[in-house]
């Protein structure tokens, strides 16, 4: 094999880096690096991957020039952008380094995904870079078909869960790790816990687990269960990752039925704790809508009236983002309490995210009564009370929300 030009592609992720430093920069997701620093790890770890392959020690004299450049073009009015011919060789070498990667052998998946991100980042230039005759789209596609061959021959076990059906509201695949043949398994699923939030009236889920190996193996034997890593690049295909030369089918698919039952809803799912300058009060919530009843759990959806900043310590919605906040939480018709917790979701173009927010004591009770004033006007029957229960002379009934 050839080696690498690495100081032709040095100077061109350098260009790059020097074009997107001095001009738009992508969305910054929050807790995550910087888009300079992650272009700057990129860059190196290729430019040490290609001369490494090349049985070369890598020169730290690359990274020193790339940084010396990026400092001297900060604040610059104008910079030279690269020659369409520099941004096809150093495409072209990228292309060449995934092939070579994927052909070792070995787990270079990592290093292939280093540069699919580099690519990926490139496509989202808004000028130069993601034209159409350099070759970009062509080499984003090898990276990604690398990846996903790479883990087809990985000695893994996985399982693909389909959720839902045909006549149910709620329909959703996915890869989840090791071997899941029994309902509990399937409730840690992520597309299960979304379902049963969005679906709160649903109180039984179908679903159908398979079983899975990667490299050809016939029996979980010599296996171990997928990692994290080998699942984002299975969900990221999909279910075309099922023909891939390499997966074999071990064993299912395993038929059930789920059953969404409350307590198990309460303590399964944990959502990241909000907490604002003071607790959410029964006037900062209007209840929109009863979902529905099951369970012995009756789910109504609010909105949220006050500040989010002050009640959740964070603001939420975006209209930037095109972002909103929905809120639920439920009743219990056994007890007559109202959930001690809030649910929040922020409904956006990316997805879902979920939260919790505590509620207070006095606010569940207020919230009680605006719940039975709810139902009185909307449907004109209050809630129902709890069954009175034979508690003997002296014990008290205990009460709050089941778990």
């Amino acid at each position: 094999m050839d080696k690498f030009d690495v100081r032709r592609v040095a100077m061109g992720l350098t260009a790059y880096a020097i074009e997107r430093q001095n001009g738009f920069e992508r969305y910054q997701p929050e807790d995550s690096p910087p888009w300079q620093e992650q272009r700057r790890f990129w860059t190196d770890a290729i430019l040490q991957g290609m001369e490494r392959l090349d049985g070369l020690t890598p020169d730290p004299k690359l990274m020193e020039q790339y940084d010396l450049e990026l400092e001297q073009a900060r604040g610059c009015y104008f910079t030279v952008p690269a020659t369409q011919q520099m941004q096809k060789d150093t495409i072209q070498e990228l292309r060449r380094f995934v092939a070579a990667l994927e052909t070792t052998g070995d787990d270079r998946r990592r290093q292939v995904d280093v540069v699919r991100e580099l690519l990926e980042d490139m496509s989202l230039h808004p000028n130069w870079w993601n034209g159409k005759d350099n070759g970009l789209d062509h080499a984003r596609n090898e990276a990604d078909r690398a990846l996903v061959r790479m883990t087809a021959q990985m000695p893994i076990r996985f399982t693909r869960i389909v959720l839902g059906g045909d006549a149910g509201p709620h329909w959703a695949s996915g890869f989840v790790s090791g071997s899941v043949t029994d309902e509990a398994a399937v409730k840690k699923m992520t597309a299960y816990q979304e379902a049963i939030q969005k679906y709160p009236e649903v109180a039984e889920w179908p679903a159908l687990c398979t079983v899975y190996a990667g490299r050809g193996l016939p029996s979980a034997l010599g296996t171990v269960d997928a990692s994290d890593f080998d699942l984002e690049i299975m969900n990221r295909t999909g279910d075309s990752f099922l023909k891939e030369q390499g997966v074999r089918w071990l064993g299912g698919p395993y038929q059930m039925i789920v059953s969404a039952a409350p307590e198990k809803m309460q303590t399964a799912i944990q959502y990241p704790l909000l907490q604002g300058k003071r607790p959410l009060t029964a006037d900062d919530l209007d209840i929109q809508e009863r979902i529905g009843a099951e369970g012995g759990w009756v789910t109504f959806g609010l909105d949220v009236l006050a500040d989010e900043e002050t009640v959740f310590g964070r603001q939420l919605s975006s209209e930037d983002e095109d972002s909103y906040i929905q809120a639920y939480t439920s009743r219990n018709e056994h007890t007559g309490q109202v959930d001690d917790t809030l649910d929040i979701v922020v409904r956006s173009p990316g997805g879902d995210e979920w939260f919790s927010c505590a509620l207070t004591d006095e606010a569940r009770e207020s919230l009680k009564q605006k719940m039975d004033a709810f139902c009185l006007e909307q449907y004109g029957e209050r809630l129902p009370e709890p069954a009175a229960q034979n508690w003997g002379d002296s014990t008290p009934p205990q009460m709050g929300p089941v778990m």
